[in-house]
């Protein structure tokens, strides 16, 4: 047993931030702070961890105010969604994520690291932070109404629209606009993938083998179609390359602090979907959306790319991975996606949902990574601003 919390606060740094309020900046302490303790549970002794009793109540405390301030709209039973606290999202879902990447990787290898009452408390306290999330991300959605869709030609529809899309501004920024230094940034967030593609289809094709409601057909498409193999072919290999060729580290956690929470809220999805076989077709279906909108947007970065002259290998990776992905989305959407729909026909809407579910997100999580890139771009531009009224 835990033994029994005491309070504990962290004071308001003396001198807020420009930009920030005092009551914000206090939110960034204790957000600090609390990733802080979340870290030595990984890393030291757990269980004498667990027992810093005024430690674990302030981490607890600091979870419970950020889920509050985040998803204020479905706590109160407000009519539609509100944004919530940034700060807050942005604490919960980095969190949420190296829960997720720890007992992943806990079940991966049956390593001991973690105590059993370490595992017991991140499960929980992954499980508190999902279920108001969750019920925050759906209520964007008539669920009701998506039950009663024909899924083959909604989702027909929906591939139709994402395939040919006009670029959005984002698009634009990023094919024609976006500098080396906004290059950089955006291979900087997107070095926090690694491999996580590969481990969701692994996840999902073991949860399948185990469930025999699901048709074996499924995974013997998957597996036939290449859907697995390509993501796999030497991925790390690739970016790490591409990575190097602009002085950039290798290693993905150097640039954990400016990945967007929109950015990791995909990944914990992620990891949610193929966590259990009762998300399967959700996931299926998110999984969708990304064969049809993975081409236009490596696009977008391969054509920026040529237009910096940036090295071969940074257009090559972009290129690759277009080419692979390429009329995806139709050979997907008759291959595996309608034979599971007509196989579990009760279901089968919670592909629509996934695909739209998937499209709602990674469209955030683009906003968020083109205003951080912008963001690198003026510190770039101050940078050397600075740099010449010295000179």
């Amino acid at each position: 047993m835990f033994a029994k919390p005491q309070n504990i606060m962290v004071s308001a740094l003396k001198a807020p931030k420009i930009g920030y309020s005092r009551s914000n900046q206090l939110d960034i302490a204790n957000y600090a702070q609390a990733e802080k303790y979340l870290d030595s549970l990984f890393k030291q002794n757990s269980n004498q961890v667990l027992s810093l009793s005024s430690q674990v109540e302030f981490f607890q405390n600091t979870v419970s105010e950020a889920i509050l301030k985040a998803f204020a709209s479905v706590l109160s039973g407000a009519d539609r969604k509100t944004p919530g606290s940034h700060l807050a999202h942005r604490f919960l879902q980095r969190i949420l994520y190296q829960i997720n990447v720890q007992l992943s990787r806990l079940n991966a290898d049956h390593s001991q690291f973690l105590t059993h009452e370490c595992s017991t408390y991140l499960h929980s306290l992954r499980n508190q932070i999902e279920k108001v999330w969750q019920r925050w991300e759906l209520a964007q959605f008539e669920l009701d109404a998506l039950k009663k869709v024909s899924v083959e030609r909604t989702l027909n529809e929906r591939i139709a629209a994402d395939s040919n899309s006009i670029s959005a501004e984002n698009d634009r920024f990023f094919r024609t606009q976006m500098t080396q230094a906004g290059y950089q940034r955006l291979l900087a967030i997107a070095s926090i993938d690694g491999l996580a593609a590969v481990s969701h289809l692994c996840r999902t094709l073991n949860a399948t083998s185990k469930d025999h409601s699901i048709p074996t057909e499924f995974t013997r498409l998957f597996l036939q179609e290449n859907y697995l193999a390509p993501l796999n072919r030497q991925y790390s290999t690739y970016f790490n390359k591409m990575l190097a060729a602009l002085g950039m580290d290798t290693e993905p956690e150097t640039y954990f602090d400016v990945v967007p929470w929109e950015v990791f809220a995909l990944h914990n999805q992620a990891f949610l979907l193929t966590r259990e076989k009762n998300y399967l077709l959700q996931y299926v279906g998110g999984l969708l959306y990304l064969e049809v909108a993975v081409p236009a947007a490596f696009t977008h970065y391969q054509v920026a790319a040529q237009r910096l002259k940036l090295p071969s290998v940074v257009i090559n990776y972009w290129d690759l991975h277009t080419r692979l992905h390429t009329e995806d989305g139709y050979q997907m959407l008759d291959k595996v996606v309608l034979p599971v729909a007509n196989q579990c026909p009760q279901q089968a809407w919670e592909l629509v949902l996934g695909y739209d579910q998937q499209r709602a997100m990674s469209r955030r999580a683009v906003a968020a990574i083109a205003s951080s890139v912008r963001a690198a771009e003026r510190a770039e531009r101050a940078i050397a601003k600075s740099s010449g009224a010295k000179n």
